[in-house]
């Protein structure tokens, strides 16, 4: 696993898929319980390798600005079809 910014695509049965944020076709399969803080679908996340181990960060404002782009896609969408 590279370090870099990484989106959480799924969790799936304590699996949580990640996305390199840089190239989303990398994708990166880590256990749940080697997060240090809760995780949910579509968290930006930073990750470092120290000592062999996951360290992430929430990026709680890219997230946001993630989902608030979503969001008006998916009302461009919607109003597109009315």
């Amino acid at each position: 696993m590279r370090e870099g910014k990484y989106i959480i695509d799924s969790i799936e049965s304590g699996l949580v898929k990640l996305l390199f944020a840089e190239n989303e076709e990398i994708e990166e399969v880590v256990k749940r319980d080697q997060f240090n803080h809760p995780v949910h679908q579509s968290d930006v996340l930073l990750i470092k390798i120290e000592d062999g181990k996951i360290s992430s960060t929430p990026l709680k404002m890219e997230t946001e600005k993630r989902r608030e782009q979503a969001a008006s896609l998916m009302e461009k969408l919607k109003n597109r079809n009315q």
